[in-house]
C-alpha cells in the first residue's frame, strides 16, 4: 500500500543509478539502485522500510565514472509492504531531494537519456 503524496514538478528518467544512503541517526551505510531519478527526487528499492519524512545522507553515482551528486533527501512515500514477496525484502520508496546539486543530478539524467 502507498502512504504519502506524489508531486511530479520534473520530467523522470527511468534507469538504474547506484546509491548510497545513510538514514541520519544512523551510523549505517547502505546501498541500493534507482528506478526513476528526476530534478527533484528519485524512487529506489530499500532493504529497510523507513517512515516516510525520515532525512537521509545520500550519494549517487554511475560505476566507473566521475558522475555523482551528493545530497539530503526525504523520504515522501514508502510502500508498506515488501516489494519480493518471497524475501520479505526490497520496499519501494520515493524521496525528495533538498539542498540537491541539480547540476550534478542533472548530468546523472543526461547520462541515462543517452542509454536509451
Amino acid at each position: 500500500m502507498h502512504i504519502g503524496t506524489d508531486s511530479r514538478l520534473f520530467e523522470r528518467i527511468d534507469g538504474e543509478l547506484a546509491v548510497r544512503y545513510s538514514p541520519q541517526g544512523s551510523d549505517g551505510e547502505f546501498c541500493t539502485t534507482t528506478k526513476n531519478i528526476s530534478g527533484g527526487g528519485m524512487r529506489v528499492s530499500l532493504l529497510k522500510k523507513l517512515e516516510p519524512g525520515t532525512m537521509l545522507d545520500i550519494e549517487i553515482f554511475k560505476y566507473n565514472t566521475e558522475l555523482k551528486a551528493r545530497c539530503r533527501g526525504k523520504i515522501v512515500w514508502m510502500w508498506n509492504e515488501p516489494m519480493d514477496k518471497e524475501s520479505e525484502q526490497h520496499f519501494e520508496a520515493g524521496i525528495q531531494f533538498i539542498n540537491s546539486q541539480l547540476i550534478y543530478v542533472g548530468r546523472l539524467m543526461e547520462y541515462l537519456q543517452k542509454q536509451k
